[in-house]
């Protein structure tokens, strides 16, 4: 079995965990790098080594663009001032803590490589705690700051990664010099992101052809992320700002089903290159673990990398605990319980040079602190939020049904447009019952009135599981047809993508 096998069906072994955590009710992240690690220590694999740099190049233009796509600029933009606390102060602050405890307590290790450890461990990772929210339900604020910070402190602790490996590989640091190139790298990455991200809308308004646009959506973010390391700048910002404007001008860039089908393609490009990181770290973590034990004690090395991760984890939270975060004591609580390190850390640090002193050292702190954030606080979270008391917002929230309230006013002022114009009676009729009711349950969600939401909800579930069992009797129809000879297979799936879209709106509404 070459590499490319393996790792191929390492993936499946990935996909079998996922669906464990599933029915465990746990983050997958948490299977994926316990399972990794549990891999790793198989008798009899092969090794599987990745060069650095193409480490970064494979995988975070996808990560960054993918988290940047879902962000909200408007919304970031609201929260400003509490982000650009937790995405530079907090990053700053990390990393510092964890350079002076690193180098206090990791015998030989010197202060470059405790620079790059601080840098690597500094930025959060928004997965885990994004699926424990979606078990849980959090405020809508608590979740904006979490996963937005997750956004901007991947590229703030990047860059500061830049300048401490540079600095580390050339044997020279100027705090002067450092600075300006932070400035200069954040401020060109995102001059180039937004351009690429101009250009990426121009020209996906332009096709019709479904491959074609969601295949460009990859191309985009790499060529954003190459573009501006070769002009010196942050690759980091690059990705994330094109991301940040694709997502922002989603509505008018594609076609509803090429939409669709980006969304969907998307999500599992995210969820291949997080599996493929972790299964990537299980494999290495032993080999890691036995070449450091030839040159210090791994008791003292796991010893000091638990120092450091309590660094990380404390640091955070009295971070956050001052009212500066606005919101409730609670609140900041969950913020700054939810701050789990995961495959942005991890793909930077597997991306030292290998020139770098104390390379191993850094890989193998990064992951305990991994390890321990991802498990310990991501499987404590859930019950950390109940016992705070801590709740989601209706299944409509006050602004959400204000919004869906106008836009069904406005269709209902449409229909009345198209009944002058001659449209079907009994059409009109039932999209008039449908808006209608739209706007009752708004009504409802605005007025506090929850029994009256209550009831439209269990109505419509049972509307959407007689629907869906209809388009189940429909869609076997369709393929009796088929299999009679009777239907062409082309056509039985312009059908039936139809029938999918419907279920899949049942399914979300």
């Amino acid at each position: 079995m070459d590499d490319l096998e393996f790792l191929l069906v390492l993936l499946l072994g990935a996909a079998a965990l996922v669906r464990l955590a599933e029915r465990a009710r746990v983050p997958y992240p948490i299977v994926l790098v316990l399972g990794g690690l549990a891999v790793g220590f198989l008798p009899g694999l092969p090794a599987v080594e990745l060069e650095p740099e193409i480490v970064f190049l494979v995988f975070l233009p996808p990560l960054l663009t993918a988290a940047g796509f879902a962000a909200s600029p408007q919304a970031l933009r609201a929260e400003a001032g509490p982000l650009g606390f937790l995405t530079v102060g907090l990053v700053l602050l990390t990393m510092g803590a964890v350079a002076v405890v690193a180098h206090a307590v990791v015998p030989g290790l010197g202060w470059e490589a405790a620079f790059i450890l601080g840098a690597v461990v500094a930025p959060t990772d928004p997965v885990a705690a994004a699926a424990s929210f979606s078990r849980i339900g959090v405020p809508e604020r608590v979740k904006l700051l979490v996963e937005g910070e997750a956004i901007i402190n991947d590229a703030t602790a990047l860059v500061i990664y830049r300048v401490a490996v540079a600095a580390a590989v050339t044997g020279t640091f100027s705090a002067g010099d450092a600075v300006l190139d932070f400035v200069v790298s954040a401020a060109g990455g995102l001059a180039v992101g937004l351009a690429v991200g101009v250009l990426e809308v121009r020209v996906l308004r332009r096709l019709d052809d479904t491959a074609l646009s969601i295949f460009l959506t990859v191309l985009f973010p790499y060529g954003a992320y190459i573009s501006a390391e070769q002009a010196g700048a942050s690759g980091v910002l690059a990705a994330v700002v094109t991301g940040l404007y694709l997502g922002w001008f989603a509505h008018d860039a594609f076609q509803a089903d090429t939409r669709l089908s980006a969304t969907a393609f998307w999500g599992v490009l995210d969820f291949a290159a997080n599996a493929t990181l972790f299964v990537l770290l299980g494999l290495q973590f032993p080999a890691l673990a036995d070449e450091l034990r030839l040159e210090l004690s791994l008791g003292g090395l796991v010893g000091a990398a638990a120092l450091v991760s309590l660094t990380v984890i404390g640091v955070r939270l009295l971070a956050t605990a001052p009212p500066i975060l606005g919101g409730t004591a609670r609140e900041r609580v969950a913020v700054g319980w939810s701050g789990m390190r995961g495959a942005i850390s991890l793909a930077a640090a597997l991306a030292v040079p290998t020139t770098v002193e104390d390379r191993e050292v850094i890989i193998f702190i990064t992951f305990v602190v991994i390890l321990v954030t991802l498990v310990g606080q991501g499987l404590s979270l859930p019950a950390l939020l109940r016992a705070l008391g801590i709740h989601g917002p209706r299944p409509w929230s006050p602004e959400e049904a204000i919004a869906r309230l106008e836009a069904a006013q406005t269709a209902l002022d449409r229909l009345d447009e198209l009944e002058d114009e001659g449209a079907g009676e009994e059409q009109l009729r039932r999209l008039r019952e449908l808006y209608r009711a739209r706007f009752r349950r708004c009504q409802a969600v605005i007025g506090g009135d929850g029994s009256a939401s209550s009831a439209h909800t269990e109505t419509r579930l049972r509307y959407s599981a007689l629907r869906k069992e209809l388009i189940g009797v429909e869609r076997g129809a369709l393929v009796d047809l088929r299999n009679r000879g009777r239907l062409r297979p082309e056509l039985l799936r312009v059908i039936e993508r139809d029938l999918d879209l419907e279920e899949a709106r049942l399914g979300a509404g």
